[in-house]
C-alpha cells in the first residue's frame, strides 16, 4: 500500500475551479478555528499544482 498525498486548500473559490476542471475533491472537513470555514482536500498532483498556478495568475491579473 503506498502514501497518497493531500494537498490542502481553504478556498471555497479555489476549490470550485479546481473542480470544475475535473479534479475530484478527496474530502472536506471544517476548521477548527472558530469560523464556519472548510478544509477541501485534492489528491496532490503536479497538474493540480500546474492548476492552482492558473488560477494564481488569473485572480493577479484580475486585480491589476
Amino acid at each position: 500500500m503506498h502514501d497518497l498525498k493531500i494537498y490542502y486548500i481553504r478556498s471555497q473559490r479555489l476549490a470550485g475551479f479546481l473542480m470544475l476542471k475535473g479534479f475530484v475533491l478527496q474530502f472536506m472537513k471544517p476548521l477548527n478555528d472558530g469560523t464556519k470555514r472548510n478544509l477541501f482536500c485534492f489528491k496532490n498532483s503536479d497538474e493540480l499544482l500546474e492548476k492552482i498556478q492558473e488560477y494564481k495568475q488569473m485572480k493577479g491579473s484580475e486585480n491589476k
